[in-house]
This record gives C-alpha cells, sequence and structure tokens, in this order.
C-alpha cells in the first residue's frame, strides 16, 4: 500500500524534482561538501581518539 502511494505520489513530482530544481540539487551537494569542510577541516573523524592511558 505504501509503495503504490509512494508510486502515485513520485509521478505527479518527479518532474519538478528531476528537471524543474535540477540546477538545485548541484547547489545543494556543493553547500553539503562545504558545510562537512568547514565543519570537520577535512579530518576523517569527528572527534579525535584519545591516547590510552
Amino acid at each position: 500500500m505504501a509503495g503504490a502511494a509512494f508510486s502515485g505520489w513520485w509521478t505527479k513530482v518527479a518532474p519538478y524534482y528531476t528537471k524543474a530544481y535540477q540546477e538545485m540539487w548541484v547547489g545543494v551537494g556543493i553547500m553539503t561538501f562545504m558545510y562537512y569542510k568547514l565543519s570537520y577541516g577535512g579530518k576523517k573523524k569527528a572527534v579525535q581518539s584519545k591516547p590510552a592511558h
């Protein structure tokens, strides 16, 4: 039932998300990358591991 509802919804909105807003998704990807770089500074881990005592 949920699959049919999603399928019906997607057939109505797919043109907007795939064609009309195509440029927007490029911007979202760039902003996500910039947020990652600013937040984590390019580090592999968000929190550095502490040395074992």
